[in-house]
């Protein structure tokens, strides 16, 4: 009968034959390098490490019983080895015992060959483990590729992590102090904010949150951001539902990968007080009184995100902002984070926790005692989607 061909197309395998009986790895030896294999022959467990550290080969073939280092303490000695522990390890042994076997499993060995060896069984197990090695080889350099892909990707978002970052404005000083922060997760959200004076008069502010997460969802934001900015939409951008209305009929989700963006958007006149209004989809912004000269208030209107229906509308609201008033505006990412007990923040706990650190939001470090004050709740768990908040504070 003649033996199938070896399994692989490239360089011989080479296999390590560790066996202090002279005569027995002879046999062994001329079976092997007769189909081909490369075949090194030792006679002692030291010797076989340190030809084994010199050289890895693709698979062992050790005695059990020899003579100093024994064939466990090889096979041990190797799995242990990061450069060694891939290779093959077949224990040959006249132990047919299931206790021997499974102290040599333990040890690492993954096949045995039972003494005498059997010439046809010898080949298909040696055919084996080097499909086997093959196999797992092939795996490592897969594995290695998806981490450098992974690596390649996690930079590319951090590049465009970056970039968004650097559209948004520099705090505000003034008769309306605005700051503001924003924290991009580990995949890159569809987050996007601004605020600017459109006019000595008008002040623009807006928060925008694209579904998703990736560059995809960032690319939506970025699109808004530029708009608005350029002063390209063919509305009035101290409208805000005319605001609303235009983005909505610009990226209908069907020409957007299905995705769609939450807004709020607020224009403050300055010489009136008034502040004008319109949402989107989006978390109610807050505004209170720093003195307490005016009840809280949550801001929002009816109107679906942007994207999902053409036939969408939107209606504007306002008010007058007395003296010292405050403005928070923020997106779900602010909130919808895990808790200890695996329980997902939602928008009405936001609600009451903003209500309960009014005083303290209005403080200069407002935002950042607000972040840590989630931080404590959550337990320090990571952020699982991009947030930003905008507070404004008005003379």
């Amino acid at each position: 009968m003649t033996p199938p061909p070896m399994p692989s197309a490239g360089p011989a395998a080479t296999i390590l034959l560790v066996d202090d009986d002279r005569i027995h790895s002879r046999l062994l030896q001329a079976r092997l390098t007769a189909q081909g294999y490369r075949v090194v022959v030792v006679d002692s467990g030291d010797t076989a490490l340190e030809q084994a550290r010199l050289s890895p080969p693709t698979l062992i073939l050790c005695d059990w019983l020899m003579e100093g280092m024994d064939g466990l303490e090889v096979c041990r000695a190797c799995k242990a080895d990061p450069s060694l522990e891939s290779a093959h390890f077949i224990l040959l042994t006249s132990r047919s015992r299931v206790e021997d076997r499974v102290r040599g499993l333990d040890c690492g060995a993954d096949d045995f060959l039972s003494k005498p060896v059997d010439p046809e069984e010898l080949l298909a197990r040696v055919r084996s483990g080097i499909r086997l090695h093959q196999a797992n080889e092939r795996l490592k350099d897969l594995a290695e590729e998806l981490r450098q892909q992974k690596a390649r990707l996690d930079q590319e978002l951090e590049e465009a992590a970056s970039y968004v970052r650097s559209l948004f404005p520099e705090a505000m000083a003034g008769a309306v102090r605005v700051e503001s922060r924003f924290e991009p997760s580990h995949e890159l959200g569809g987050d996007s904010f601004d605020f600017f004076w459109l006019d000595p008069d008008h002040l623009i502010l807006y928060l925008a949150d694209a579904s998703g997460h990736g560059l995809a969802a960032a690319f939506p934001s970025i699109s808004v951001h530029n708009q608005l900015r350029s002063r390209s939409l063919p509305v009035d951008l101290r409208d805000p539902a005319a605001v609303l209305q235009s983005l909505n009929g610009g990226f209908q989700m069907e020409r957007h990968q299905g995705r769609y963006l939450t807004i709020w958007y607020g224009v403050y006149q300055s010489s009136s007080r008034t502040l004008r209004y319109a949402s989107a989809g989006h978390p109610p912004a807050l505004l209170w009184s720093r003195a307490g000269a005016f009840p809280s208030r949550w801001l929002r209107t009816q109107g679906m995100a942007v994207g999902l229906f053409e036939a969408s509308s939107y209606a504007n609201e306002s008010l007058e902002v007395g003296e010292g008033g405050c403005l928070l505006v923020y997106s779900d990412g602010l909130y919808e984070v895990p808790r200890p007990d695996g329980v997902m923040g939602t928008l009405p706990e936001f609600m009451q926790l903003a209500e309960q650190c009014r005083g303290l939001l209005s403080d200069d470090d407002g935002l950042d005692r607000l972040l840590s004050q989630i931080h404590d709740i959550t337990a320090n768990a990571p952020f699982t989607d991009d947030y930003s908040v905008i507070r404004a504070m008005f003379s």
